[in-house]
């Protein structure tokens, strides 16, 4: 070997020296220096924690009966093991789930999930979804099925709008985040979490703590084995003013009697309806119907329909619809007239049938002429014209001011639910800021003194306007949960009635108003026929509304019972019913025939036009 060669193959050696060195040196340090990283790195792809939904809190009524548990329930999710979520795995969930891809790619593309953390695709999946995905199991990368509770609403459409429904849509509303907050309950997006109703309202107590589970996976995300474990502790048990069966028979009268009047041809735009049963004395709803429902078991897979359908039944209509309530608001113009000093409870009013007043000619219904009348008879057979003269002796002011004062135009107080409206006081200022500062013309003051005009209101507020002439001025706040139970059975919350405020309004008033509301009820009122039969008396009004759109009239009926000492407070709505003898009043009657007997014999379907005829004034 010459020394060329030899010098050579020294180099090489000396090459292949160090490279051993510098990977030996390398080795020490991963295996030395850095041990703890990479073990860390290690345990992390091998081993993952998976969140333990907590089961939510259940619902009940008054007596104890369940509206709303949980079932056990499979749920996909997918899990990104370090390469990347695999295509194929995607299109296959895509194909069995029946998700587009693109939709699956947004989920994971978007802020909804974490790296190594399940990213939950569908729940409550059918068995052949889980057969095909165990079949499928060895190929699949990073698919999960885990049990999750899932929502079961034992009574289907029953009390649908008062009871929610949840989801993983965004809670975009800020005071509902902020009210969460307070409540200790912090909001991810994309959790399942109450979207309407209680189920909303009461998202912080029902939700519960999510526990944790420490488990081994392959390298396909399979679950090897299971370790450390946390149990979620399960949320509170809500428990309601509401009494099921008075739900039930509720919504069962509400729909037996519009499939009627529809049946007659009269009124085919009579779909829609609302009703409120609440206890005058503490603000406590036993019913609060929202006709047409919808089942609460299907909402996910049905919502996109019930959007479409017209009309939706998706509102609540006794806290987001609102409707002029004609005569209904006939005792708001007697108080103020009343108050006001305009007006004695026997003073002598002529109605001729047809009168012009304020540069406007007016008329009763059907142009019938009452003759004299007090104010007892006035509101008895429910006569405009009596009512147009008291309104605009009161005047427009003192006629806005009273209704807010029986609580028209403000939120009642309800928080149980979410959504309530504030509706709208026919005002003069109310007028100049939609109109640009129009005046207000006599001639209104007429048309609000029976309900019409701007005032619009809801059902909710037209049962609080009736609770609070029973029971002597107060405003309660309407409340549907009556107290809260936490997981190992202890009341966390009692919920006692709540006194909002005092309406200024005297008792001697209020007293002539509760007089007149019953006379209304006896011989020779708009609302005797139909209430006559009852156990007990009955204070109420009847009323039929202009729509203004050549639509029936919405058919309304206000009240309470007994008249003596009064347990509960009954308001109908019905959109495009009719005239309130039609429609509302007969729902009314039988909801509290089976209040006060716990049956309905039916005497009111047995001859709809039977009796004297109805009086009922716009």
């Amino acid at each position: 070997m010459n020394k060329t060669m030899l010098h050579r193959v020294r180099l090489i050696f000396v090459i292949v020296i160090g490279i051993f060195v510098l990977l030996s040196a390398r080795l020490a340090y991963l295996q030395i220096v850095q041990h703890d990283y990479y073990l860390y790195r290690s345990e992390s792809n091998r081993f993952t924690t998976i969140d333990l939904v907590a089961p939510r809190g259940e619902i009940y009524d008054r007596d104890g009966e369940i509206l709303v548990t949980n079932r056990p329930g499979y749920v996909v999710s997918l899990m990104d093991l370090g390469d990347g979520y695999d295509a194929d795995t995607i299109a296959f969930l895509s194909e069995v789930l029946e998700i587009e891809e693109e939709e699956i790619r947004s989920a994971i593309d978007g802020q909804l999930y974490m790296r190594y953390l399940p990213l939950r695709l569908k729940s409550d999946i059918t068995p052949e979804v889980i057969a095909r995905i165990a079949e499928n199991r060895w190929k699949l990368k990073g698919v999960n099925l885990e049990v999750h509770p899932i929502r079961d609403y034992r009574v289907g459409s029953t009390a649908a709008h008062i009871l929610g429904y949840m989801s993983q849509g965004t809670i975009g509303d800020q005071d509902t985040l902020e009210r969460w907050a307070e409540a200790g309950y912090e909001y991810e997006p994309g959790a399942l979490v109450g979207q309407t109703g209680i189920e909303r309202s009461w998202q912080p107590w029902l939700s519960g703590q999510d526990g944790e589970q420490r488990i081994e996976i392959n390298n396909l995300g399979q679950l090897v084995n299971y370790y450390e474990r946390k149990d979620p502790v399960p949320g509170h048990n809500l428990y309601l003013t509401l009494d099921l069966e008075l739900q039930r028979i509720v919504e069962d009268i509400i729909a037996r009697h519009l499939e009627a009047i529809r049946a007659k041809g009269k009124n085919p735009d009579a779909r829609r309806a609302a009703a409120v049963v609440m206890d005058p004395h503490s603000g406590a709803i036993l019913a609060m119907v929202s006709y047409p429902s919808f089942d609460l078991n299907r909402i996910t897979q049905d919502y996109a329909e019930l959007v479409a359908m017209n009309p939706s039944p998706l509102p609540n209509l006794a806290l987001q619809g609102t409707f002029p309530i004609g005569s209904t608001f006939k005792m708001v113009t007697a108080t103020a007239a009343l108050e006001e000093g305009k007006l004695g409870a026997y003073d002598i009013s002529y109605c001729p049938g047809t009168i012009t007043l304020a540069n406007d000619t007016k008329s009763c219904f059907n142009k019938r002429a009452h003759g004299a009348l007090n104010f007892y008879s006035a509101l008895a057979v429910s006569c405009n014209i009596y009512f147009y003269r008291a309104g605009l002796a009161a005047g427009i002011d003192a006629l806005s001011h009273y209704a807010r004062e029986y609580g028209f135009g403000s939120p009642t107080g309800l928080t149980d639910v979410p959504g309530e409206v504030a509706g709208v006081v026919a005002s003069r200022e109310y007028k100049a800021a939609v109109t640009g500062g129009e005046q207000w013309y006599p001639a209104e003051t007429m048309s609000a003194a029976i309900g019409q005009s701007y005032n619009s209101f809801t059902p909710l507020q037209l049962a609080n306007y009736a609770a609070i002439i029973a029971n002597g001025g107060t405003h309660y706040r309407p409340y549907l949960v009556q107290k809260v139970v936490n997981s190992e059975g202890n009341v966390v919350q009692d919920r006692a009635p709540e006194a909002l405020r005092r309406a200024e309004i005297g008792e001697k008033t209020l007293s002539i108003v509760r007089e007149g509301m019953r006379r209304v009820t006896q011989p020779g009122g708009t609302g005797y026929y139909r209430f006559s039969h009852l156990p007990v008396t009955v204070a109420g009004k009847t009323g039929s509304a202009e729509t203004g759109d050549n639509r029936e009239p919405h058919s309304l009926f206000t009240g309470y019972a007994p008249y003596e000492d009064p347990e509960i407070v009954v308001a109908v709505v019905v959109e495009c019913g009719g005239l309130g003898e039609e429609a509302a009043v007969p729902i009314a009657a039988e909801i509290m025939e089976y209040y006060f007997t716990g049956t309905i014999k039916g005497v009111l379907d047995s001859d709809a036009d039977a009796g004297p005829p109805a009086d009922q004034e716009f």
